[in-house]
Parts: C-alpha cells; structure tokens; sequence
C-alpha cells in the first residue's frame, strides 16, 4: 500500500497516520439515526423493514458517491461495496450492520459500517493504492429478525444457509425468509454464491462499540477483542401445585413460584463464582398467574456465556446440581433442559496481537477482552482469520435510546481500524 508515513511508536515501525474526518462520520451517524421508525420508542430499524432499505439505500450512496467503490447487493442480502487492488487475489473485508433492535440506539452495527467507509473515503483522499481489494460490508439482519433468526447476511456468507431453511420460515404475516431476501435487493436461489472462503476473504476486520462497561470504566478507548463468547440456553420448567392462597397452610405448599424464585438466584450464584461467565434468566411464565392462587408452575429461560467452553460447561452442571437441591427440599418437580447455542470463538490470535501492535506504535491505550455478545464476526471467523475493535459505550449502555459512543472514540477505533488494514494489505 502507497502512502505518506511517519516513523511512530516505541520500536520506530513506520506507521502510516491517517486522521478521520470526525465532521463526516458524525454527519453519517446522525443521518442514518433518522432513518428509523417515528412509531417506535427510541432508535428503531428492524431488518427488512422500509427504515432499513433507506438505511441501505444511504450507505450505497456513501459507498458509491465518496469511497467510489463499485457496489453490489450479495444474494444472501449483503451490501458489499469493493475497492479493486493493485492485484487480484482475497479481499480485505470490513464491516458490521445497520439495523436495530427495537428501541434500539444510534451507534450499534452502525459506528463500524461508517468507521469503514471512513477508511476508503480517506484512502481515495490521499491516494493510496492498495494491493489486495477491499470489500466493505453492511451485513443483513443482525440482530433478531421477524422470522426468527439472527445473523442472516453473515450466516449466508459461511455457508450456514440453506434454501429449505430460508424458504421455511416465515414472519407473522406470512412472508417467507427467501421473499424478505429478494425484496432487500438478494436472490436466494444463487445462495452458492453467496458463500466466502479464505480463498477470498483475506481477512475481517470489524469495529464495534463494547455494548459494555470495560472500557468506559476505565476510560480505555480501545478493546481488542480476543473472541466471543458461547452460548448456552435452556429451560426450566418448576411444577409444584395449584391450591387456594387464603386456605393453604404455608407448610403444606409445594409453591412453584417460590422454588423457582430460588433457581433464579441459583443460577445468578453459579455464574458469580468465575470470571468469564455470566448468566440470566430473562423470560418466565407463570401459571395461574392469580392473586389468589398458589403458584402451581413456573417457567424459566435462561442462557450462561462465557469464552470458555469449559467453564460454560462447569456452570450449566452446578446449576443442574442445585434445582436437584431445590427439588429435594422443596418437594417440586424440576424438568430441565440445555443446549448449546452457539459455540465460543476465539479469534486469530496473530490478528489480535497485530491490532494490539498497531495501538501501540499509534499511542493508543488499549486493553483485550472477550466480547459477550453475539456479533458477525462470528460467522466470518470460521471461514477466514477475524478480529474485532471495540470503542467505548458510556456507561456500558446498549440496545436502548441511551446508547451513546464519543465520535473521538469512534475516530481513534477508525484509525487503529486503517493502520491494521495497511499493515494487513502490506504484509498479506
């Protein structure tokens, strides 16, 4: 790659310096913020929805008009612009999504998709010429669609599609999958070609607020993320029995609610125990769900994460040991299941430790951290070598109105995001 340099950093490495255009980043933020829904609380741009294909629409645009890329639509659904190298051979891919969670905020999936585009617009500025192409990518549907299922453009891009499955489901108005792809500008009937390799995909580069409290409490302006963590998500289902509340003895209850009051706080116990894992319970049912009545079931889905599939693996069997505890002393059934949801991925280390490079020769503190929420990238990372950026959310607040990333955070994480594609085009 071609361009102006300065020697920078402890070891003298020439680095080359490239100061984002804070002003355009912030312009494209803010505009795309208003590309969402003026019925929804909040930031509101749910996949395939009319918001969503101005979203795509705008970007397109930036694509086009100032990173002059030449653009097209995958058919999984993708927008993919590409900057063609000096060579043929794999592409340097960068990139994250667009849309929302309902009530969502301004920075999620976004802040990478602009930081991206930042890169080329800056490189076709100073004429730089890089010798493998550079894609850009806006994933479709992220975070949880209508049908049911997250991750779908970078799903697709793995080759974790099928037709039949795209064609079987379907949201609540009837619409499949497979016709919610062809409105957004794909064609699932060509989804072969959809699939990527590191026959193409040199590698993937994504930049992305934490989503947590890390960096911001420690006012560190950028996490290089080590992987993601697994998933583990199952149900526990407490079934005690029904009985008046007024004429009940508090002795002779077998009160669902209260045992699974205390599966909760299991659960939150088991998960306090390790470093590196978390768990919730986020959804319960109730029944009868009277005032007046003894609870007679409850309920309960949960899900742990952790990077480590080990330690996933100790706290779902400690917290299966404790519901045995419960129901012993309690004198309820406890019906449980498990599965894994999605498995931890760790990312290229060789990739991680250049990003963690890059920060120092820049002057950047930074830390490493795994991420623990779910992201693209861990999808890509099973077909090429993929890392991630992370750049501070205040107060560790996401996926509500309150989201907020400083526009200096995101400008620092933009430049790490090109001084690591350099080193990548120069070294690749």
């Amino acid at each position: 790659m071609r361009g102006k340099s300065r020697t920078t950093g402890r070891e003298g490495r020439r680095i080359v310096r490239f100061e984002p255009n804070l002003q355009r980043i912030e312009r494209d933020i803010l505009a795309l913020a208003h590309l969402t829904s003026s019925k929804e609380v909040g930031y509101t741009r749910l996949s395939f929805t009319e918001e969503d294909r101005k979203a795509r629409d705008y970007v397109a645009r930036l694509m086009k008009d100032e990173a002059r890329l030449s653009v097209r639509i995958d058919p999984v659904g993708n927008l993919i612009g590409r900057r063609q190298g000096r060579r043929e051979g794999p592409s340097l891919l960068l990139g994250s999504h667009l849309d929302t969670v309902r009530g969502g905020g301004r920075f999620d999936g976004v802040s990478g998709v602009v930081a991206a585009i930042e890169v080329v617009r800056r490189f076709t500025e100073k004429g730089v010429e890089n010798v493998h192409p550079i894609e850009i990518v806006a994933f479709l549907a992220e975070e949880p669609s209508s049908f049911g299922l997250s991750t779908i453009g970078s799903r697709g891009m793995a080759g974790k599609l099928t037709p039949e499955r795209i064609e079987s489901l379907r949201d609540e108005t009837g619409r499949t999958l497979g016709e919610a792809i062809r409105e957004a500008g794909g064609d699932p009937s060509r989804l072969d070609e959809a699939r990527r390799s590191s026959a193409d995909v040199l590698s993937y580069l994504e930049l992305h607020i934490e989503q947590g409290p890390c960096l911001d409490s420690q006012q560190i302006p950028i996490g290089v993320v080590t992987g993601i963590a697994g998933i583990v998500r199952g149900k526990t289902e407490v079934i005690g029995r029904s009985d008046h509340s007024g004429t009940t003895p508090m002795d002779a209850r077998k009160d669902a609610l209260a045992a699974g009051a205390e599966a909760v706080l299991s659960l939150e116990r088991v998960c306090r125990k390790w470093a590196g894992v978390v768990g919730t319970v986020g959804s319960i049912d109730l029944f009868p769900n009277a005032t007046n009545v003894v609870p007679g079931r409850m309920t309960l889905y949960w899900e742990v994460r952790s990077l480590r599939e080990d330690l996933l693996a100790l706290a779902v069997s400690s917290y299966e040991k404790e519901l045995r505890r419960i129901r012993e002393e309690r004198g309820v059934e406890i019906l449980f299941e498990s599965a894994m949801s999605s498995d931890p991925i760790a990312f290229d280390a060789a990739l991680v430790e250049r990003i963690a490079g890059v920060c120092e020769r820049l002057g950047i503190p930074h830390i490493q951290l795994a991420s623990g929420a779910g992201h693209d990238a861990s999808h890509v990372a099973t077909i090429a070598p993929t890392a991630m950026i992370f750049i501070p959310s205040k107060d560790g607040r996401s996926h509500c109105p309150e989201e907020w990333t400083d526009i200096e955070h995101i400008g620092l994480g933009t430049e790490v995001l090109a001084c690591t594609t350099m080193e990548l085009d120069r070294d690749g």
